[in-house]
């Protein structure tokens, strides 16, 4: 999910470079939501295939890999959509040339990616509560 919502955080403010229309702006904020809540049924798939059991069941591994293979065509879509509205070379050089005449930018863009890539990649380690630690807490309090 952290990923996917640097992503679309990228995505809608280079969109501002694009001459889009309301119907291509709702377009692209449909695709990010259908992503972002394919990512939360996949979660929510997730945890509940742990909470039900802390062994391991082949019907188990197929719900989770059929959760996970959801999000993949999804974003696929959503790669696919991308590539359909944003493919401009004109628009590229545009936005290559708007941070080279602009160097305080090119900082500020800088610095966003390496805390983009910090987010996603140590956030989780800050705050780490995972499944597994559901279903310990869910066993040692049964009912």
């Amino acid at each position: 999910m952290r990923f996917h919502i640097v992503a679309a955080v990228y995505v809608l403010v280079f969109a501002n470079f694009y001459e889009m229309t309301a119907s291509k702006w709702a377009l692209l904020v449909t695709v990010i939501f259908l992503v972002m809540a394919a990512e939360a049924f996949n979660t929510a798939i997730e945890t509940l295939c742990d909470y039900s059991t802390h062994e391991y069941h082949p019907m188990i591994k197929a719900v989770k890999d059929a959760a996970s293979g959801a999000v993949l065509l999804v974003s696929i879509g959503a790669a696919a959509a991308g590539i359909i509205l944003f493919w401009n070379i004109e628009v590229f050089k545009k936005i290559f040339f708007f941070f080279l005449n602009n160097p305080p930018l090119l900082v500020i863009f800088a610095v966003s990616l390496v805390l983009s890539v910090c987010f996603i990649c140590f956030f989780p380690k800050i705050f780490k509560h995972t499944n597994h630690q559901i279903v310990q807490t869910r066993d040692k309090n049964p009912k």
